[in-house]
């Protein structure tokens, strides 16, 4: 391994203990199998920098697998299920957690879904269970652990938006939730700043996930052309930024808004067209 990949605190691998004595929440974090989503990643990328790591899922066998993965690797998680929209749940998992380890030093509110049709297609009964998970769930858990935050004398709180909040793709109740969820990021850290609760939110462009797996080989390729660098993200992409945002680097910074897209959200489709038709050269058409 090169000199390059060792970074300040720990190594590329996940080798580290920059999360140590901290207790870290990470909603939606449950795994089916090798191919992870981003909360599991992040799940287990915590826990190898010292971490202890609520593991929060709907379904119990999910968050069981993703705990077992954390131990068999030496880290400690605690598995909590609950549906992120029932409020009384969510208080009842964090306080549970906040109990288990101790304390409470950072969230992250990864948990998503995807509607099942446009804006002339969804029901109304989707679109509001899109903001239910996607928008007001992060309200709930962040409330349910402002008080332990404090008590652990401040913390981080990290929202998953994604770039179709900030950018159009027809994704009906997809985007304006991620939407609301950066709003939510601006409005908590100005109100929780006094307390020493950093709230910021990243945006991931086109990863590859289970979430974000679609199209086959031939959308996977397209995905990966889109962004400024060509190069494909995974959900350790989006892992790493969380674990500087919920990590000790970062307490200077709140009410971010930062993608995690390779460029993405910077590129107009002209400027990304001209780039994908230029001659081998490099001159444009």
């Amino acid at each position: 391994m090169s000199a390059g990949a060792f970074t300040v605190g720990g190594y590329l691998d996940g080798r580290g203990r920059r999360m140590e004595g901290t207790a870290a929440l990470i909603t939606g974090a449950g795994s089916s199998g090798d191919f992870l989503g981003t909360g599991a990643a992040t799940a287990l990328l915590l826990a190898a920098q010292g971490a202890t790591v609520g593991i929060l899922d709907v379904g119990e066998e999910r968050a069981a697998r993703t705990r077992t993965r954390i131990e068999e690797a030496g880290g400690k998680a605690v598995t909590l299920v609950a549906d992120v929209t029932d409020e009384d749940a969510v208080g009842n998992a964090v306080d549970s957690f906040a109990f288990t380890a101790g304390r409470l030093d950072a969230v992250v509110n990864n948990a998503a879904v995807t509607p099942k049709g446009d804006i002339k297609t969804a029901t109304r009964a989707d679109w509001d269970r899109v903001f239910a998970v996607n928008a007001t769930a992060p309200m709930l858990v962040a409330r349910a652990a402002y008080p332990h935050l404090v008590r652990s004398g401040g913390g981080s709180i990290v929202n998953v938006s994604s770039i179709a909040g900030l950018r159009g793709f027809g994704t009906g109740a997809y985007g304006p939730s991620k939407g609301a969820l950066q709003s939510l990021t601006v409005d908590l850290a100005h109100a929780w700043g006094p307390d020493n609760i950093r709230v910021n939110c990243l945006v991931p462009g086109h990863l590859y996930t289970p979430m974000g797996d679609q199209g086959g080989a031939e959308g996977r390729e397209m995905r990966r052309k889109a962004n400024l660098l060509g190069l494909e993200g995974t959900a350790w992409d989006l892992a790493w930024a969380a674990l500087f945002m919920a990590g000790p680097e970062s307490r200077w910074i709140t009410g971010t808004v930062l993608p995690v897209d390779a460029g993405t959200t910077t590129a107009t489709g002209l400027g990304m067209l001209s780039r994908l038709t230029a001659p081998e050269n490099g001159e444009q058409p």
